[in-house]
């Protein structure tokens, strides 16, 4: 799951810079009321705090054990699905299909939402486990059906087959997005760096059109009126040359800095994993710097950094310092 959980920290980087801020970017999704309320972060973060729950049946305790690691593994699944489908109506992409959703979406039903079917009052389906067979890590069930006059029918798949039917379905679908981000970052560089092409005079307009925040959160200096103000009086005298000046300087370095995320994600390592690190960002509530000292004991470096971060948990400047200085860590 790891890889998933990289495509994860892709598009939720991207989401972050670009999307719940720019109106570029929101314009090629379904950035509606309730996607600017960013409930998009509970989803993401939901999404990866129940990877790890996508396991494996063994060891199997005993059949209470069994029964409950099956209705979790399905459960997880389907709810995974219409994660996925909820983060493609968001970036504007088709549902998935659901030839690629199955064997496992109906396998859920079968067991867990549907266990016992009927149409009106007519029964036509019953499910069972099949615990009269020994428990492994295979997912067995009896289903009685009225298209089968009843008689029982044995289902038996394998958990691994299971998960990885799992796997290429996020995969799939985590890369149908992040594709779809690639070609509107390439889009937006392209117009960024057009800018300089365009005379000076009319550049603030222009930038102020296409990203109206790119320079302003900067520096208010940087507000479209203020820069045609700077640019009419440069002549008048030096602060305004210097204005200018500084504008110029600031443009290119965001120019320069708009280089793929995804390029630069791919070939940086660190040793500590992409998630973790946003969650420690966060200070996350559920995961709290308790668990990562745990997680994390083998390695001397970082935890003297997690340590550090626990004793300064209320002062930004000493924990932030220490989170960044971990990333350094290769």
């Amino acid at each position: 799951m790891d890889t998933i959980k990289k495509k994860l920290s892709i598009i939720n980087e991207y989401w972050n810079k670009y999307y719940f801020s720019k109106q570029f970017f929101q314009k090629k999704i379904n950035f509606t009321k309730d996607v600017q309320t960013n409930y998009y972060g509970d989803l993401n973060n939901y999404f990866g705090d129940t990877l790890n729950l996508v396991k494996e049946f063994e060891p199997i305790k005993n059949i209470d054990d069994y029964i409950s690691k099956a209705i979790v593994l399905l459960q997880t699944i389907y709810v995974h699905q219409d994660l996925i489908d909820e983060l493609l109506y968001i970036f504007k992409l088709e549902s998935s299909k659901i030839q690629d959703k199955n064997p496992n979406r109906e396998m859920r039903n079968e067991l867990i939402g549907h266990p016992i079917r009927k149409k009106g009052k007519v029964l036509k389906s019953s499910i069972l486990f099949a615990l009269h067979k020994e428990l492994s890590n295979d997912l067995n069930y009896t289903k009685y059906s009225a298209n089968n006059g009843f008689h029982p029918e044995e289902k038996t798949y394998s958990v691994k087959g299971i998960i990885e039917n799992h796997k290429f379905f996020l995969n799939l679908y985590l890369d149908k997005i992040i594709e779809k981000i690639k070609k509107e970052e390439s889009s937006y560089n392209k117009k960024l760096t057009s800018i300089f092409q365009i005379p000076l005079g009319n550049q603030f307009d222009f930038i102020d059109h296409f990203d109206k925040n790119l320079l302003s959160e900067i520096s208010t200096i940087f507000e479209t009126d203020n820069l045609k103000y700077y640019y009419e009086n440069q002549d008048k005298h030096e602060r305004y040359k210097y204005a200018i000046k500084l504008y110029k300087e600031a443009l290119k370095q965001a120019i320069d800095e708009s280089q793929s995320i995804i390029k630069t994600y791919d070939f940086k390592s660190s040793m500590l994993e992409q998630y973790d690190i946003e969650q420690l960002y966060k200070k996350d509530k559920i995961f709290n710097i308790d668990f990562y000292i745990k997680k994390y004991n083998y390695n001397k470096k970082i935890l003297e950094e997690l340590l550090h971060m626990k004793k300064h948990i209320k002062s930004d400047v000493e924990y932030y310092a220490s989170l960044e200085y971990i990333k350094s860590m290769q």
